[in-house]
């Protein structure tokens, strides 16, 4: 798990533009978890957090969504999110080693991924529509080694409309807000609190536990 992590942080820099080859995008406000008395001379890594309502059923739900930097397609800017799928050894999980097909056989090994990770691949693509991206961009990346967890290799990049890939990997956008719809509706008609949900590792099951109010916080000062 902290490998995936560190190859979808590290490819969401990598393949932006260097500061010094162009401007920016600024957005309207600065980063709101970035303090320069904390962190002298570091930058903060170039992520932008868009805040979105909408309303449905009577619900006003505002979110926090990230959006990984701008692409231009046919002379206009558009808004991208970036993320990475990750091979680490083909021979142990059964399927075809990305170095040899990636090429010619992209549609394939999307399609074994979309067979092994298919609840990744439906957040990252929820994700995206919530942030109202207009494009996502996967990287395929690769261990240079089978037995080197820290050292990658991009392979190939590719560009999809949130929208459309949604479809092609039958996310069910409707059933994706009657899901949000359900969970606002039980957790208005709970008191005031906080709560943790969990997924039931063997059964299709989501389960609602109440934690004290100060649960996670010592975690958060100590790190």
């Amino acid at each position: 798990r902290s490998e995936a992590s560190a190859i979808n942080q590290n490819f969401t820099q990598q393949i932006l533009r260097d500061a010094s080859e162009g401007e920016r995008q600024e957005m309207d406000l600065p980063n709101p978890f970035y303090d320069e008395e904390e962190s002298p001379g570091m930058e903060p890594a170039s992520v932008a957090y868009r805040y979105r309502k909408f309303m449905f059923a009577g619900i006003e739900l505002v979110a926090r969504c990230e959006l990984h930097g701008t692409v231009t397609k046919r002379g206009e800017k558009q808004y991208m999110t970036a993320y990475a799928l990750n091979e680490w050894d083909s021979k142990m999980s059964a399927g075809i080693e990305w170095r040899q097909k990636i090429d010619q056989q992209r549609g394939a090994v999307l399609a074994t991924e979309l067979k092994n990770n298919s609840c990744k691949l439906a957040k990252w693509t929820a994700q995206s529509m919530i942030a109202g991206a207009d494009q996502m961009k996967i990287g395929y990346v690769s261990r240079k080694s089978r037995t080197d967890p820290h050292h990658h290799q991009i392979l190939a990049t590719q560009f999809y409309k949130p929208h459309e890939f949604a479809t092609q990997i039958t996310l069910n956008v409707t059933n994706m807000w009657g899901i949000i719809k359900m969970l606002v509706d039980k957790f208005l008609s709970l008191e005031d609190g906080k709560y943790v949900i969990m997924k039931d590792p063997n059964k299709a099951v989501v389960r609602i536990y109440s934690v004290p109010p100060e649960t996670f916080e010592d975690e958060e000062e100590e790190e």
